[in-house]
C-alpha cells in the first residue's frame, strides 16, 4: 500500500526541506533539517531541529514527500546528464536537477513531460524538462532521477485535430456570414421574383412576392 511505502521510505529518516509548495508560512523552513517522526496518510510530520510547531500537538511541521529530501544517502552514479525539471505541483515554480540516464536521454527533449522520483525512490511526481546539461556543468550531486518520459504523441495529435476542427468550423461560419451579408445587399424585388420562379413548387413564395409588390416596394 502507498502508506506503507511512506513509512518504509521516510519514517525516522533525517530529511531536508527542499520545497514549500503549499503553505507560505513554511517558506522560512526551506533548507532546514529535521527528523520524520509521524506519518498521516500522505502527509509527513517532520520535527525540525531547534523549532517546535506550536500549532501541532506533535510539534511537527507537515509536508508532502516531494517537499523533502532524505539526507545522509549516497549520491547516484552511472549517468553523465542532468535534466533540469520544473515540477508541475511546485508552488514556487523552481527548477530542480535530476539524474538523466542514457535510456531516457535518448528519447528526451526540452519541454517534454517526465516522471521523477522527487522526495524518495517510491515517490513519483510529474514535471516539465526545462534544460538538459552535463553533470560537470551542473556541478552538484543528486539522489533523484528521471524515472520515465511521458509519451504525449497520441494526446498531442488529438489536441491538434481538435484545434484544426475548431478552426475549420470558425472559418466556415465566417464565410457563411459574409455570404449572407453579400446576398442581403442584393435582395431586391427582382431577386425575390427570381427565387419565387426558381422554387415554383412553393406557391407561398409567389404569394409573398405579389403582396410585397402590392405595397409598392
Amino acid at each position: 500500500m502507498e502508506k506503507e511505502s511512506y513509512y518504509e521510505e521516510f519514517l525516522n529518516k533525517r530529511v531536508k526541506i527542499v520545497m514549500a509548495t503549499r503553505k507560505r508560512k513554511y517558506f522560512k523552513l526551506l533548507n532546514m533539517v529535521g527528523t520524520v517522526s509521524r506519518i498521516s496518510s500522505s502527509n509527513i510530520g517532520v520535527l525540525i531541529d531547534g523549532i517546535i510547531n506550536q500549532a501541532s500537538s506533535y510539534g511537527v511541521f507537515w509536508f508532502k514527500t516531494y517537499e523533502l529530501e532524505i539526507i545522509g544517502e549516497e549520491s547516484m552514479t552511472g549517468f553523465n546528464k542532468i535534466a533540469i525539471v520544473n515540477l508541475l505541483d511546485d508552488y514556487n515554480k523552481k527548477d530542480y536537477g535530476f539524474a538523466l540516464y542514457e535510456t531516457e536521454f535518448r528519447v528526451l527533449s526540452k519541454g517534454d513531460l517526465v516522471v521523477v522520483n522527487a522526495g524518495g525512490k517510491n515517490k513519483r511526481v510529474l514535471g516539465t524538462v526545462k534544460e538538459i546539461m552535463n553533470l560537470e556543468e551542473y556541478g552538484k550531486g543528486v539522489n533523484a532521477q528521471v524515472v520515465a518520459v511521458a509519451n504525449m504523441d497520441a494526446y498531442n495529435a488529438r489536441i491538434e485535430e481538435e484545434n484544426k476542427a475548431r478552426e475549420i468550423a470558425k472559418k466556415k461560419a465566417s464565410i457563411e456570414k459574409e455570404l449572407e451579408e453579400e446576398i442581403n445587399k442584393r435582395k431586391t424585388i427582382e431577386f425575390y421574383e427570381e427565387m419565387a420562379n426558381k422554387y415554383s413548387d412553393n406557391p407561398r413564395l409567389a404569394e409573398l412576392v405579389a403582396e410585397l409588390k402590392g405595397l409598392g416596394v
